[in-house]
């Protein structure tokens, strides 16, 4: 980055220069530096989610005083403002794009109904193909299908080649969604593959649930070391692992 922000000034000079959000603000210049305008839908929208990313973190930085450097806590508002100003051009930029990421971004932030419909079109469509899109399609069928949740969120793993970026809040929400639905031993086994991936369960108590189920916790380990092998491998199968006979 360092080299980036010496050859190409202008990519770097609205963010923070100290040290802190380094890998935020190294994800924006390198998006800047890799991509020239007009970026495409896709694009966009990954320029938006680092954004985000940043504005978070220098948001915080921000908020920590220096007594000695006073120009430290100016150059990070710059950063913050920085951020605010990108992610409020980029909304506008983007408000009628029918990309589906970008349409279910502006029905998540903003609760836009028309950005909605256009993701539900895509949808029908069959074009929510990868494991981002059916995770947001999840997000809106658990308010009314808790079954059908689980079974995007089962072909959404199984999208995955392997285990490096697979969105961890999956397992948490299965968890959640066995609970709903009773079904105690699946609830154990995606609890277990929560803590392999250090995903964080509010009220996690497995062994409670074994205990007062009468749980196989031995078979239901097997199967979760199964499904951990089979997302490292990038070949999970809800079917294969007989998790649609639990």
């Amino acid at each position: 980055m360092a080299e980036i922000c010496t050859e190409h000034p202008h990519l770097c000079d609205d963010l923070n220069s100290d040290s802190w959000c380094r890998s935020e603000k190294a994800e924006i210049v390198g998006h800047r530096f890799r991509y020239q305008q007009p970026l495409t839908s896709e694009q966009q929208y990954n320029l938006i989610m680092l954004f985000e990313d940043y504005k978070a973190c220098i948001s915080k930085a921000a908020n920590i005083e220096h007594i000695k450097y006073r120009e430290k806590e100016s150059d990070r508002m710059k950063g913050v403002i920085t951020a605010q100003r990108e992610l409020k051009r980029l909304a506008r930029a983007t408000r009628n794009d029918s990309n589906p990421l970008l349409s279910f971004y502006h029905w998540s932030r903003f609760g836009d109904e028309q950005a909605l419909q256009r993701f539900m079109s895509a949808k029908q469509e069959g074009k929510l193909n990868t494991p981002e899109l059916l995770i947001a399609l999840a997000s809106i069928e658990v308010k009314y299908d808790l079954e059908q949740t689980r079974q995007t969120l089962y072909r959404a793993l199984s999208l995955y080649e392997n285990d490096d970026n697979i969105d961890t809040e999956v397992f948490p929400t299965l968890v959640t969604i066995s609970l709903e639905q009773e079904k105690y031993a699946q609830a154990y086994i995606w609890s277990i593959v929560a803590e392999e991936y250090e995903a964080h369960i509010e009220g996690n108590d497995k062994f409670s649930w074994a205990q007062r189920f009468n749980l196989n916790t031995r078979q239901l380990q097997r199967v979760a070391d199964d499904i951990i092998d089979a997302l490292d491998d990038g070949n999970f199968s809800a079917s294969q692992l007989g998790l649609t006979l639990i």
